[in-house]
This record gives C-alpha cells, structure tokens and sequence, in this order.
C-alpha cells in the first residue's frame, strides 16, 4: 500500500536528488554556450541535454513538493514555494536578463547598439510576442505553475495509489516500469492532442502559449515525481535501478526515429514519444547513480549543490559578457567554447562563493533562502534536502535572435 501523504518520515533526507538537481543545473552552461557557435562536441551535449535534463528536474521536484506538502500541508507548501520561485526569478528578469539580451542581440546580429536603444526597441517587440524575454528562466515560469497544481496533483496521484489496480499494476519492476511508462506515455500523447486540437488554436503564439505548452509537455515527468514520492517506500527501489538492456533497445529506437526511417516515429508525436521512452530509463538509471554516490552528505556535493541555484541564473549573463569582452563572434568553434566554459564558472562560482553565500539577504534573493534564518543556515524539510526548486531546475533556454532585435529562440 502506498504511504499516505502525511508527516515525513523521522530524518528521511534525499541528498542524492538535491545533488542530482545541482549537476543538472550546472550542465546548463555547456548547452547555453553550444548556442553561439557550431561545434560537434557542443551540439552533442545539447542535443543529449535536450532528451532527459529537464525531464529529470521536473520529476526532481515533483518529488520535492510533495515532500513540502507532506511536511507543511498544501497551503502552506504552495506559499512558501510561490515566495522561493518567485523572488529569484524576478531579481534575475529585472536585473540580468535585460543586459543579456542586449548582449546576445548584439552577438548573434552584428548589429552594435546602446544598451538604452536596445531598450526601447526591444520593450516592444517584448510586448509583442517576438521576444524571448525570459531566456533560461522559462522552468521558473512552468513551475509556478507546478506549485498551483502540486495540492491537487497530490491528491489525484494519492487517490490513484489506493486502488487495487494500481498495487497489482506495480507489483515488481517489470510492472512497474511498464506501468509508469504507459502513464507517462498516455498523457505525454493526451497533452500534446489537448494543445494541437484544443488550446494551440485559441491561444496562438507568444511567450504564453509557448509556456502553457511547456507546462504540458513536461507534466508527465512532475507528476511521475508526485508519484515516486507517494509510494516511496515501495516504488522508489524498483525504480531507482538501472536498465542497460532496455536503454538499448529505446537507443536503437531513438535512432530509427532520428534517421528518419519510419515516418510516424520521425516527426510530431510520434517523435516526442521516442524521446520520451528513451528519457524513462536515463532517468531511473541518473535516480541509482545518485543514489549510490550521493545518499549521504558529501561537503563537496553540498557545496556544489547549493552554488549551483547562482550559477544557473547568472551563466547566460556571464557567457555573453565574455564573448563580447573577448570579441567573439557567431563563428565560435570547440577551443573558444571551452574558453567560455571554464571563464562562465570561474565567474559565477566566484560570485556564489564570495558574494551571495556571504550575504544573508543575497542568499534569499538569489537562492530563494529565508531571509530570516541565520546566514549560513541552509532550509531544510525535516531534516532533508532544501524545499525550493528554483533556480535551477535545469533550464534550457537560449537566445539567440535572427535580425536586429530578432526573436531569441529557445534551446532545450
């Protein structure tokens, strides 16, 4: 029988999931730099990011919340929760994001501008809808949404986990595993028909559409969280294992799908459920290395772990700022990315390491920390890993405008 949604267990700690998160997070900075050139290695690790790094994130925090809610109740978890997604992902809009713009506008247009002219330009085209405004901070946006629904979320999955069909449907791996992915599968193909036959046709196009969209296609993995979370004690082993064999075999079908061999599985959703099947074992198989590395607490994860909130938000700003100090341009190839790389964390750890974690006041702006707590004091859930699942849930988003003020387009 699944644990029922309650008090969290006494010292029940998921220092692998938040070192998980971290490393996620971090790999960010390849994949944004990936988009200001063309390079082999680099749109290998995007185009590999894009198949299971948001996907493991968001079942990340579906786990997460549903921890808060156990261990705050709903009402309680969703405000705490809007507080931690929402002051970074201002502070970082406000703050960074309108100089990255200008910076990537200027970069991938070779059009040089003022800061100010960018400004009054691009303030329409935001309003318009032909800006990609946000940037990375997309995940931010679809989880406020995920913390709105996370209450009834919790209680539909909880509902599912008493029946009978359920416990017999999970009884052992191979059912489960099969069941969890039919489940992610069904409403990865019910979203994606809801959006294309019901909501894409009223809503257009815009950042609003494009974020609905995300808050769909992504669902599927938030409430697989939902789920590992609420029968923990049972489904949480059988999944968190890995499985070579079956990895195979939905690599050999992802590259069917690819190669453009069989039509249905090579474009729309047929593609998406390829790619979705592949993500299910990546994941199970990213849950056992965390699991074995890190389920207990390594002050090196921890660290890690906690600069990994600054890095995410402030790497795109810190990418831009030194391709233009070093006078880059679009033509960039594997040396000149490396060289971003290794500046983008050396900049952005240095600014965790002595700036925002020395600051009580930075650490709740940035981080999403209670400004009340002491300076060093990490929030913690009962003991277990921290609460908030902002900044940095991985996100994938990329600018990269095609004319003047072009629309910067994401890159999962």
């Amino acid at each position: 029988m699944a644990e029922p949604v309650g008090k969290p267990v006494e010292g029940e700690r998921y220092h692998d999931l938040d070192a998980l998160r971290g490393v996620l997070m971090l790999v960010g900075v390849f994949v944004h730099v990936s988009t200001l050139g063309v390079d082999p290695v680099f749109d290998f690790i995007a185009r590999a990011s894009g198949l299971f790094r948001m996907e493991t994130f968001f079942v990340v925090s579906g786990f997460l919340s549903t921890m808060l809610v156990a261990k705050y109740g709903a009402t309680r978890a969703v405000r705490r929760r809007l507080v931690a997604v929402g002051v970074p992902l201002l502070a970082t809009q406000l703050v960074f994001n309108p100089p990255t713009l200008w910076m990537s506008s200027v970069f991938h247009s070779g059009h040089e501008m003022s800061f100010a002219e960018f400004l009054r330009i691009g303030s329409g085209e935001a309003l318009a809808g032909r800006l990609n405004w946000y940037l990375h901070l997309w995940f931010l946006l679809v989880l406020v949404g995920y913390v709105l629904l996370t209450p009834a979320a919790v209680r539909a999955v909880r509902a599912a986990t008493t029946t009978r069909a359920y416990q017999l449907a999970t009884a052992g791996r191979l059912r489960a595993m099969t069941a969890i992915t039919l489940a992610v599968l069904a409403l990865m193909a019910a979203g994606r028909a809801c959006w294309s036959g019901a909501l894409e046709p009223v809503l257009g196009s815009g950042f609003h559409a494009d974020l609905l969209r995300r808050v769909l296609e992504f669902l599927p993995f938030f409430l697989l969280g939902v789920l590992l979370h609420l029968d923990r004690a049972r489904l949480l082993p059988l999944f968190s294992r890995p499985a070579p064999v079956v990895l195979v075999v939905y690599a050999l079908l992802l590259a069917v799908s690819w190669g453009r061999w069989v039509s249905v599985l090579s474009a729309g959703t047929g593609r998406a459920l390829v790619e979705t099947l592949f993500a299910l074992p990546v994941i199970a198989t990213l849950f056992a290395v965390a699991n074995r590395f890190g389920s207990r607490p390594r002050p090196v994860f921890q660290y890690l772990s906690d600069a990994s909130y600054t890095v995410y938000l402030l790497h795109f700003f810190w990418i831009f700022a030194f391709a233009r100090l070093l006078g880059m341009d679009p033509s960039l190839g594997f040396a000149q990315m490396a060289v971003l790389v290794v500046a983008t964390y050396a900049a952005t750890f240095a600014c965790h390491h002595f700036v925002v974690r020395r600051s009580v006041l930075l650490r709740g702006i940035l981080n999403g920390r209670s400004i009340r707590g002491s300076a060093g004091a990490r929030e913690t859930q009962g003991g277990a890993v921290t609460s908030i699942d902002l900044p940095g849930r991985p996100a994938d988003t990329a600018g990269r405008p095609a004319a003047q003020i072009e629309r910067v387009s994401s890159a999962r």
